[in-house]
């Protein structure tokens, strides 16, 4: 395996889901388009391993925004999407469009001070490099969207997550 990046993708959707016959999490990134489909699976031990980190980020780069909150997540980063609003995943489109299964292996966060957008970027075992650039808002939005989709009681990580 090579360490140079086979494809670059921007990631305009994403929806994360829980994969019961692989026991991980789904990264759906651009489910509905064939050409930048990837699904990028991520294990229970890198799972306890980003959630703390991006909390730590969003706590470091964003300190006076709140990270828990109830409200509804939904993701996608279009940038035809004037009004940064999210719009919901078309869950039967999940499956229709499956193409390319990966596994995740980094993740990389860079704040720009000058825009103060983060460049959120997940490396596959593949070399596939998936980026976002995205304001604190959508990056809270995945963090609470990854955590709603862990199956706290099968992974027995009630209270942890």
């Amino acid at each position: 395996m090579s360490n140079s990046i086979n494809k670059s993708i921007t990631i305009n959707t994403l929806t994360p889901t829980y994969d019961k016959v692989e026991d991980r999490i789904r990264l759906s990134i651009n489910y509905q388009d064939l050409n930048n489909r990837c699904d990028v699976m991520i294990t229970r031990s890198f799972i306890l391993q980003i959630l703390p980190a991006i909390e730590e980020y969003i706590y470091k780069h964003y300190p006076n925004e709140p990270i828990l909150e109830d409200d509804e997540i939904q993701i996608n980063s279009s940038s035809s999407q004037k009004d940064n609003s999210f719009s919901q995943t078309q869950m039967e489109d999940i499956e229709l469009y499956k193409n390319l299964e990966d596994l995740l292996i980094t993740l990389n966060l860079h704040y720009h001070q000058e825009t103060q957008l983060t460049i959120l970027s997940f490396i596959t075992k593949e070399n596939y490099n998936l980026s976002l650039n995205c304001n604190v808002d959508m990056l809270k939005n995945i963090l609470k969207a990854i955590k709603k989709s862990i199956p706290v009681y099968s992974w027995n990580l009630v209270g942890l997550v």
